[in-house]
């Protein structure tokens, strides 16, 4: 292939990459960015990353998303409307149940949006999370259509504070390129 690049167009190649999905995977930092707000709760968690494919829209009863919840992967970013004080409590009370009975890792997020102007978190689910290190919920401004399509359009930027993404791209990345070649030709 190296060849027929510098045949073709002179240009040489310094290396073919092959996908890596977990590096195109937002970050809740990412998502504090893409929605210009910052995590209600969880802010240990801003690092952990989410796949696309594993965003779930709330549209159940309590007591369905609770068995979504417990049956479904670990890592799944919920989607919820701000008037669902119901999903955000018993999303609160179903990470305080699996921390205390550790199960398995609990490793959801949960996304609350609400257009700006028209709907607003009640003040009283929002004094719950005063001082709660818990689990990772962020308030947005957006319907839950706008979030999701946002999050979907969504390509997540190498962030050095994010350890874990830096640390798998060098891992990723180094063994395609040929940095021999490639510092010949910048120097």
């Amino acid at each position: 292939m190296s060849k027929a690049f510098q045949d073709a167009w002179g240009v040489p190649l310094l290396g073919c990459i092959p996908d890596r999905p977990f590096l195109g995977c937002p970050a809740l930092a990412d998502l504090e960015r893409l929605f210009k707000t910052e995590l209600v709760s969880g802010q240990k968690h801003r690092y952990r990353h989410y796949s696309v494919q594993d965003m779930n829209l709330i549209t159940t009863s309590l007591t369905r998303f609770l068995e979504n919840i417990r049956t479904k992967h670990p890592r799944t970013l919920y989607v919820c409307h701000v008037t669902r004080d119901d999903i955000i409590l018993g999303f609160m009370a179903e990470f305080q149940r699996n921390r205390r009975d550790e199960e398995r890792p609990f490793e959801a997020s949960l996304l609350v949006c609400g257009r700006k102007g028209k709907y607003q978190m009640a003040d009283e689910v929002r004094d719950m999370f005063e001082g709660l290190d818990g689990a990772p919920v962020m308030v947005v401004e957006y319907s839950t259509h706008q979030a999701m399509n946002m999050i979907h359009n969504f390509t997540p930027k190498l962030n050095i504070d994010d350890k874990n993404r830096v640390r798998k791209a060098v891992e990723h990345y180094e063994p395609y390129i040929d940095f021999d070649l490639l510092l010949e030709r910048t120097s």
